[in-house]
């Protein structure tokens, strides 16, 4: 049940759900990433819930174009929902990836990032069932925060990973394969930490 009730406020419960599904779908692509390649007919679960997520931006941007008034900026609620988006749609690109790129095992720091991710999106979880009331509630900008800190993590482990295949004995393949997957692990660190700056945004604008 929705804990607002002005109609305007309608963004806040469609953000939180936004972010619940994009947060199921990063639990199953870090599952499917540990259990690789036994897991890799979950992709198809990773598939499904992104469908979801896109049907959710749809209806947040159709809200959007019919809402007189918006409970903050219109370009910050439609920039939250497209970069909540991207975390899912490059979960279920890179999961695509391991079976297109024969990946037979995984490196040690693939789940690591991926974790990582579910950690961030965990938190995105958390701050947008409080969003609702940031002008109230200081923990909206700390857990924004935390999500920052997750990505500075990522980015430790991006920069170890990409250090050692690049160090390691001649295999071109290898080294061109998990390049082209880490980086896009690294941006779903990146969007993770653009939604949380801007919500840090809409905190500073409106309080």
């Amino acid at each position: 049940m929705s804990r607002v009730s002005r109609k305007e406020d309608q963004f806040y419960d469609m953000m939180l759900e936004l972010s619940k599904t994009v947060y199921e779908a990063v639990v199953i692509w870090d599952e499917l990433t540990r259990g690789w390649p036994e897991s890799k007919g979950r992709i198809a679960e990773i598939a499904a819930l992104v469908n979801q997520c896109d049907a959710m931006e749809s209806d947040i941007l159709k809200a959007l174009n019919t809402s007189f008034i918006t409970p903050f900026d219109r370009d910050d609620i439609d920039d939250i929902a497209r970069q909540l988006c991207k975390v899912g749609d490059l979960a279920e690109s890179i999961s695509a990836r391991y079976e297109l790129f024969d990946v037979h095992n995984m490196i040690p720091e693939a789940s690591v990032m991926t974790g990582l991710v579910v950690d961030a999106m965990r938190e995105m979880v958390a701050l947008f069932e409080r969003f609702h009331d940031f002008k109230k509630d200081p923990m909206c900008k700390e857990i924004a925060k935390r999500i920052v800190k997750i990505e500075d993590q990522g980015d430790v482990v991006y920069r170890n990973a990409l250090g050692r295949i690049f160090n390691e004995p001649d295999d071109p393949i290898h080294v061109l394969k998990w390049k082209s997957l880490l980086d896009p692990m690294e941006h779903t660190l990146d969007y993770c930490e653009a939604v949380s700056n801007v919500v840090r945004a809409v905190i500073m604008k409106n309080v």
